[in-house]
Order: structure tokens, then sequence, then C-alpha cells
């Protein structure tokens, strides 16, 4: 458990004090001991068998996610697992900066966070949501 305890502190780069011990029995009992879908879920991890990449789901279906689909990405920016400065992050990046799919389709806000960026910063991470909502829909 203590290394699982660290492997989730270094996804909580902005509030690691996130990292308790009901955190950490949600990640080591369903491991330890299966449960519905929970070897499914363990092997993906482990494997990194994340499925289609964000590069090859937007060359399959162009037309949803280039024209009708609005996308706006929260960023952690201490995010180690999938970084912005990584493929997929310049690959949005490259999207917003460059206006693929026209009409401002993809935006991307960048929080103090890393990984898990809901649960680390809560509060900047809906914000910028809400920002977004409040932009799109209202």
């Amino acid at each position: 458990k203590d290394l699982l305890r660290d492997a989730l502190k270094s996804l909580y780069t902005y509030n690691p004090e996130q990292v308790d011990e009901e955190l950490v029995d949600s990640f080591y009992y369903p491991a330890k001991f299966g449960g519905d879908g929970a070897v499914e879920a363990i092997r993906q991890i482990y494997t990194n068998d994340a499925g289609l990449s964000p590069m090859e789901l937007t060359a399959k279906y162009p037309e949803i996610l280039d024209k009708k689909l609005p996308l706006h990405l929260i960023w952690g920016d201490s995010d180690v697992v999938t970084p912005i400065t990584g493929d997929v992050g310049q690959f949005y990046c490259d999207r917003v900066a460059n206006n693929r799919g026209g009409k401002g389709m993809t935006t991307i806000d960048v929080v103090s966070a890393g990984h898990l960026l809901f649960d680390d910063n809560p509060s900047d991470t809906n914000s910028a949501l809400l920002r977004w909502i409040n932009k799109r829909v209202l």
C-alpha cells in the first residue's frame, strides 16, 4: 500500500494531502480482491491500453470531432502522465493555436494541478469548466 500511496501522491502535485487511506484503499482493494470489471481495469492501467489516441480518433471521425463537437480541455500544469508538452498535449495545443475545426471548437485551460486535476484542485478546475459552459451554453 505504501508504494501505491507514493504513486498516487505523484499524481496529486497541487494537493497531495488528498491522498488519504480511503483513496488508497479505493485502488488497492479492487486490485487485490477483484470484482466486476476490476481485472479489466487493472489490465488497462498496467498495459497502458487506453484505446485509440486522440489523434487517431480525430482522423477516424473528422466530421464529428472537427465540425460538430465542441471540446474544452482542462489540463494540469504538473501532469506527469499526460503532460501538455507531450504528444497529446501538443496535438490539442496545435488545434487551438491553428483553429483546427474552426469556430473555436477546441479550447484549453491550464490549472495548477497534476493528472487528477478534478480531485487535486477542484476549485480552479471547476471554475475553468464553468467559465467555458457559460461561454458556450448561456
